[in-house]
C-alpha cells in the first residue's frame, strides 16, 4: 500500500505520542457506529424504563447514538424474535425480563427462539413479586382475598402478563387450594405499565406483579402478600405462604424479572474486541456517579452480576420454569 507523506507523518506522529492507527479509530467511536436497544414490551414499563436509562447515558461511553424501540406482543415473543433477526454485528441489544418472560416463550414452543443463541451480559435489576389490590377494593388481607376467590370462583379478577411467573405462581396456587384453574378471571395485558394502570384504576381485582416496578402506583394500591423469603421495606406484607399455611397450603417462592442486558451470542463469540468494548462501555455507565443517582431517584435497578453470574442465575431459572411450566397449559 502507497502512502502520502502527510499520511506517513502523522502515523509516525501518533507512533512517537504511543497511539496506533487502531488506537486512533477505536478513539472515535463504537466500531457498528450506533447500537438500538429492542424491548419486547410496551412504553413505561420497568424493562422499558430501565431500556430508556440506558440509553441516556450509555452514548457518552460508547461514543455512538444509542435509540431504544419497543417491539410489543406475545408476552415478549414477538420481540424476543425479532431481535434474533437483527444483524449480530453488535448494533442491536436487549433489555428484557429474561426471567421469567424469554424462558417462558422458549419452554411454551412462542416465537422461533433459541435458548443458545442468547449471551446475557448482565442481570441488572432483579425484582420479586407482589400481591396487590386497589384501596377501593375491601380486600384487607391475603387470606380475605384467597377465601373469595374459594367461595366465588370466576368472579375475581387478576391482571397477569401470560406466562410469566406470576401467572405460573396463581396457577399452582389455585391447584394447591383444590381450584379450578378458572376460579380466578386472568386479564392478560402486554407489560407491567397497562397492569399497573389497570390496578390504580381499579379495573381489575388484584395482581400479582413486580415489586419494584410497582412502586410508582404506591399511593394507589394495599400490599397483601409476597413473595419472598425475606421480609420487604418496600411492601409491607407478609409472605404468601405464611397466609396459604391458613389454608394448609404452600406454592414454591418463584422468582420475579430479572431484568437483563443482552446480546447476540454469535456477536460474543465473532466479534470478540467489538464485544468487549460494549461491556467495558457499559460497566463505566453503571459507575457513573450521575447514573447512580438518575436510577436511585427514578427506582431502577443497578447491579453488576456479569455474564458468568448472571447466566447461571438464569440457568437456575429456566430449570425451575422447567419443572412447573405445564401448570400453564
Amino acid at each position: 500500500m502507497t502512502f502520502s507523506l502527510g499520511r506517513r507523518a502523522l502515523i509516525a506522529a501518533f507512533a512517537v505520542l504511543g497511539f496506533s492507527a487502531t488506537g486512533l479509530a477505536a478513539q472515535d467511536g463504537y466500531l457498528p457506529g450506533r447500537l438500538e436497544i429492542i424491548v419486547p414490551f410496551n412504553p413505561g414499563g420497568s424493562a422499558d424504563r430501565l431500556a430508556r436509562s440506558i440509553g441516556q447515558f450509555l452514548p457518552e461511553e460508547l461514543g455512538v447514538p444509542v435509540t431504544v424501540t419497543n417491539r410489543p406482543g406475545g408476552s415478549g415473543a414477538l420481540g424476543h424474535t425479532y431481535f434474533l433477526q437483527q444483524p449480530d454485528d453488535g448494533s442491536v441489544a436487549l433489555v428484557t425480563p429474561v426471567n421469567p418472560y424469554l424462558i417462558s416463550n422458549i419452554l411454551r414452543g412462542q416465537g422461533m427462539l433459541d435458548w443458545d443463541k442468547f449471551h446475557f451480559v448482565n442481570g441488572q435489576w432483579q425484582d420479586y413479586y407482589v400481591l396487590l389490590v386497589n384501596k377501593d377494593q375491601p380486600f384487607q388481607t391475603a387470606g380475605e382475598l384467597i377465601q373469595f376467590i374459594k367461595d366465588n370462583p370466576g368472579e375475581a379478577t387478576s391482571a397477569i402478563i401470560n406466562g410469566d411467573g406470576a401467572h405460573l405462581a396463581q396457577v399452582i396456587m389455585l391447584e394447591k387450594l383444590g381450584l379450578a384453574p378458572d376460579a380466578i378471571n386472568f386479564i392478560s395485558y402486554d407489560g407491567g405499565a397497562p397492569m399497573r394502570t389497570a390496578l390504580a384504576g381499579n379495573q381489575v381485582t388484584f395482581s400479582l406483579i413486580a415489586a419494584l416496578g410497582s412502586s410508582v402506583i404506591a399511593d394507589d394500591v394495599r400490599p397483601l402478600a409476597v413473595i419472598k423469603a425475606e421480609p420487604d421495606e418496600l411492601w409491607d406484607a407478609p409472605n404468601i405462604n405464611d397466609v396459604l399455611a391458613e389454608f394448609d397450603t404452600e406454592i414454591p417462592l418463584i422468582s420475579a424479572d430479572l431484568r437483563s442486558f443482552v446480546v447476540h451470542k454469535s456477536f460474543a463469540e465473532n466479534h470478540p474486541e467489538t464485544y468487549e468494548a460494549l461491556v467495558s462501555a457499559y460497566q463505566r455507565m453503571l459507575e457513573r456517579d450521575d447514573y447512580r443517582a438518575f436510577i436511585t431517584e427514578g427506582q431502577i435497578g443497578g447491579d453488576w452480576m456479569g455474564p458468568e453470574a448472571t447466566t447461571a442465575s438464569l440457568e437456575e431459572s429456566f430449570a425451575a420454569y422447567s419443572q412447573y411450566i405445564d401448570a400453564l397449559e
